[in-house]
């Protein structure tokens, strides 16, 4: 995988949906907010680095904890979910079409001239395989996937993160499941 993020950028808004999950530990989190000091809170809609989201991300995972991380992108799923049906009109989304949402969203909220995001790898009627081919925190897309398929209702909905660049593989790859 290619990770590189020069030329990469975001909306601000996803650096301050993490910052918003650690408020109530400011003062523990102090470093990831001074990362963050440069970045308008009213101004969510511009654009910012992505090297900077990501070592906002990584910070927290490595002074917090892998559990903390994933619970952010629990949280960021939620707001994305709800960001992603009011957008797209979705009534009822089903797995499927909220990962091609997500695909959509990554493709439209980053701008990267490399077109990296989210990939599609293979879906069943109770599966789909998703490729992180962006330099997102592994761990934190753990949290935002199983948010994004427990919001379409299915039952016991699960995310396996079986492929990562963390033990070696090009990508990172996620099996969503639910029965």
């Amino acid at each position: 995988m290619d990770n590189g993020t020069e030329g990469v950028t975001l909306l601000t808004g996803f650096v301050f949906d993490v910052l918003q999950e650690y408020r109530s530990m400011k003062k523990t989190c102090q470093p990831v907010f001074d990362m963050a000091k440069d970045l308008d809170p009213n101004r969510q809609d511009e654009w910012c680095a992505m090297s900077l989201y990501n070592d906002v991300c990584t910070w927290i995972e490595q002074h917090i904890g892998d559990s903390s991380i994933r619970k952010a992108g629990i949280a960021i799923g939620n707001r994305a979910y709800d960001n992603i049906v009011k957008t797209q009109g979705m009534t009822s989304p089903t797995p499927l079409a909220m990962m091609e949402s997500l695909r959509w969203a990554a493709a439209n909220m980053i701008r990267d001239p490399k077109g990296r995001g989210w990939e599609i790898v293979s879906h069943t009627p109770k599966t789909i395989t998703m490729r992180r081919t962006q330099t997102f925190n592994c761990i934190m897309q753990e949290g935002l996937l199983l948010s994004l398929i427990e919001r379409t209702k299915v039952e016991s909905p699960d995310v396996e993160h079986f492929k990562c660049t963390r033990k070696g593989d090009e990508f990172c790859e996620y099996r969503l499941s639910w029965l």
